[in-house]
């Protein structure tokens, strides 16, 4: 069975090209606009990894992860935060937040889906 990967992002190209890239590598993907909109498609899906921008409108992607932190049918879902520039506050917030997880834009392939393949347990 293959790995569902939940995308939150706000930019249409950005969510796009993560998109192609996880397809190519086997995973079925799923997309959300917005913190609220990936927030209520998560119970649908039931996603093995949630991928997040962080500044978004409606929910950003620290108010989301918050949100699944609270629900215990959803808290076991791995999060990677994704941002467009290395802001040492924000890496430090996702640790501090428990999700150590934070990967730069522009998004490098080989390190997206090795990362996303160590939180799975894929090898």
């Amino acid at each position: 069975m293959k790995s569902k990967i939940l995308i939150v992002e706000d930019t249409a190209a950005v969510r796009e090209e993560i998109s192609d890239i996880l397809m190519m590598e086997g995973f079925d993907v799923f997309e959300a606009k917005n913190g609220l909109d990936g927030l209520s498609q998560i119970k649908n899906i039931n996603p093995n990894l949630i991928l997040t921008d962080i500044v978004m409108p409606e929910m950003n992607g620290f108010e989301l992860y918050e949100a699944i932190q609270k629900d215990t049918g959803i808290n076991k879902i791995p999060v990677i935060f994704l941002s467009a520039k290395a802001d040492k506050d924000a890496v430090e917030r996702a640790k501090k937040m428990g999700s150590g997880d934070y990967i730069i834009k522009p998004v490098s392939p080989d390190k997206l889906i090795n990362k996303i393949k160590k939180r799975i347990n894929i090898e």
